[in-house]
């Protein structure tokens, strides 16, 4: 599967981690859009329903639950929206540390007892207690 150009904050990462942030994105971009058009719509039958209320016109009460159902649809979408950008970038954000973290991780030596690793400095071992020869 090609990468049709790739973002420059995603160069070094994994082919699955740019998906999984693509479709953060698109899914993102899709509620932010939804959010957008509901509180458009619902803003402005609530503000007519309010006018009508002031100049004591004769209104249907649908017309306030539509204003409120799509009020609230627009503040759903709009917090999931946020939150799929959010998840986009703590997923490019764990790949980078994780990444360099494999790459700057020194080999720790092992404990010639046990097999377990251990800290240079240490003179006993942490898991089986026998003593560590000086290096």
């Amino acid at each position: 599967m090609e990468m049709p150009d790739l973002n420059p904050n995603d160069a070094g990462l994994s082919e699955t981690a740019i998906c999984t942030r693509r479709r953060s994105h698109r899914l993102a971009r899709l509620m932010l859009i939804t959010a957008a058009l509901t509180a458009v719509a619902g803003w402005a039958l609530f503000g007519t329903s309010i006018f009508s209320a002031i100049h004591i016109k004769e209104q249907s009460p649908y017309r306030a639950i539509i204003a409120y159902a799509l009020l609230i649809v627009s503040s759903a979408t709009l917090v999931l929206g946020f939150w799929y950008l959010l998840l986009a970038q703590v997923q490019r954000i764990a790949h980078i540390v994780e990444s360099e973290e494999s790459l700057t991780a020194p080999e720790r030596p092992l404990c010639p007892n046990c097999g377990w690793p251990r800290d240079p400095p240490d003179r006993f071992c942490r898991h089986c207690g026998k003593g560590l020869a000086k290096e």
